[in-house]
């Protein structure tokens, strides 16, 4: 081989290795300007949820609160069965009559327990439910006396009819709310 056929084959040789350095340059520059545009998404998406975490404190604290409060409203047997009582005093001293009054054995409280994996609340949710008979305006009376008195009844529904014995009366159909369960 002479002289001038090597330095063609050098020359075309040298040609393509610095062909094949500068394509493979040109596709390490794009992939390295894809991932820093995925690694500026990140960022972006990263700063945005920086207050995720304050939120989940925030949702953590309000859940405890109110499971606090719920705590708060549980009621004994024997306190449930004063608190009847006292109920029915005040409707004799309101002239209301009280029927059909009965305590649901049923536990109604949702089902907090399966969702929450660590945090167990031992609450039993009942209702007290009875008819209240007599003048509109006494049982709404009624109502609000126990409201502000009460602090283990809590008004679920309340149902009027037109009283079929009194034309000036009427009945209440009433459900209240208790909490019971195991103690703390």
């Amino acid at each position: 081989m002479n002289q001038k056929t090597k330095y063609v084959i050098l020359l075309i040789l040298t040609v393509m290795i610095i062909a094949v350095y500068v394509w493979d340059s040109i596709n390490i520059k794009s992939e390295i300007k894809q991932i820093k545009s995925k690694l500026s998404i990140v960022d972006i998406q990263l700063r945005s949820g920086s207050g995720i975490m304050d939120e989940v404190v925030n949702i953590r604290q309000h859940f405890t609160k109110k499971k606090n409060i719920l705590i708060s409203y549980r009621i004994s047997g024997p306190d449930l069965l004063n608190e009847i009582e006292s109920l029915s005093d005040l409707a004799n001293e309101m002239d209301l009559s009280i029927n059909n009054l009965e305590i649901d054995p049923r536990n109604t409280f949702p089902p907090l327990n399966n969702n929450v994996e660590d945090i167990r609340i031992d609450l039993e949710r009942h209702s007290l439910n009875f008819q209240l008979s007599g003048n509109f305006l006494d049982v709404g009376n009624f109502m609000e006396i126990l409201e502000e008195n009460s602090t283990h009844l809590h008004l679920q529904q309340c149902f009027f009819n037109l009283d079929s014995i009194d034309p000036k009366g009427v009945v209440a159909e009433l459900q209240y709310l208790t909490y019971g369960g195991a103690e703390e």
